[in-house]
């Protein structure tokens, strides 16, 4: 039983069975989407309740992994992703072009200190840039839609709105959960929480998405060309030019990991807010979540290559 419970409950197992579960009901998976942002805040509470802003002082500690964080995951990968985004969707699919825009818009995913943890990389570096461009996001979410996009097409007082209910007010949240007395149990069911919330936010990811994935099947390989470029070449081009630099293996991980898992959840969150009409704009998030969980399972076998090539 113990055994059962175990994989269940394994992340890999959580992602797969949301990804499953959205391609099997499609649109019947709309009612998860209509509280997909309570979800997505739920799922901030428990996920930033780990976190005390004490490691920040002195804030220098957390400059420099700040600073660079915010250069690899809102610049370097959100230069490359809508440039290619224009390139192919711009003119002849522009929804796409503006999922594209949302999922860069988005702050770093926060399965980047687990996964992280998983790879033995830098713990610090990844929960001061997850964190910390979480609250920067306050700041650069609403730029990048309005530069990319413009006010016409999205509000950014809403969009503040939707930050503050997302970010903000789970992380003051999370504050009150980090009590001596209820954070023992808080951290008994924090990954089941985080686990099964991602799962009802991913599900109808994918569900809404189905029709197009389907009927657009031309469409759905030219996302995944952008996200593969993006992710895979973009990520193991930039974790063996660091360690031909000479740095540190755990910072090379952590940094690799920040720079190319974005939040396929609020990006997709976003989307059903202000397009709840045009399933197209939802479909790069929810090929997003496919290549995340991708991602990580090569990512994993890369870096072990990369170990015995170091060592050898």
């Amino acid at each position: 039983m113990n055994v059962f419970l175990r994989i269940i409950n394994h992340r890999d197992f959580v992602l797969i069975l949301a990804l499953v579960a959205g391609l099997v009901l499609g649109e019947r998976t709309e009612p998860l989407a209509e509280i997909s942002m309570w979800t997505l805040g739920l799922v901030m509470v428990f996920s930033t309740t780990g976190f005390s802003f004490k490691s920040w002082v002195p804030f220098s500690n957390a400059l420099r992994p700040l600073a660079w964080s915010a250069f690899l995951n809102f610049g370097l990968f959100g230069l490359v992703v809508i440039a290619m985004a224009w390139i192919f969707f711009h003119e002849a699919h522009f929804p796409f072009y503006v999922g594209f825009v949302l999922v860069v818009a988005a702050p770093p995913g926060p399965s980047v200190i687990p996964f992280s943890t998983l790879i033995d990389g830098d713990s610090n570096f990844s929960v001061t840039g997850v964190f910390g461009l979480h609250l920067l996001a306050m700041l650069m979410t609403p730029l990048i839609l309005l530069v990319f996009l413009g006010q016409a097409m999205v509000n950014p007082l809403v969009i503040l709105q939707i930050m503050a209910q997302l970010i903000l007010i789970p992380l003051l949240i999370s504050r009150f959960l980090r009590h001596p007395k209820i954070l023992p149990e808080v951290e008994k069911i924090r990954g089941a929480v985080v686990k099964w919330g991602f799962f009802l936010v991913i599900a109808p990811i994918v569900g809404m998405s189905a029709p197009v994935f389907l009927s657009e099947p031309v469409s759905v390989l030219k996302i995944s060309g952008v996200l593969f470029v993006a992710m895979f070449v973009m990520g193991f081009v930039y974790h063996v030019l660091m360690q031909r630099m000479g740095k540190p293996r755990g910072f090379i991980i952590s940094s690799t990991l920040m720079m190319v898992i974005k939040s396929s959840a609020f990006a997709a969150v976003t989307a059903f807010t202000f397009f709840r009409g045009d399933a197209r704009v939802a479909l790069p998030p929810a090929v997003v979540s496919v290549f995340v969980t991708l991602f990580i399972v090569f990512y994993s076998l890369f870096v072990r290559r990369m170990d015995r090539s170091r060592s050898s």
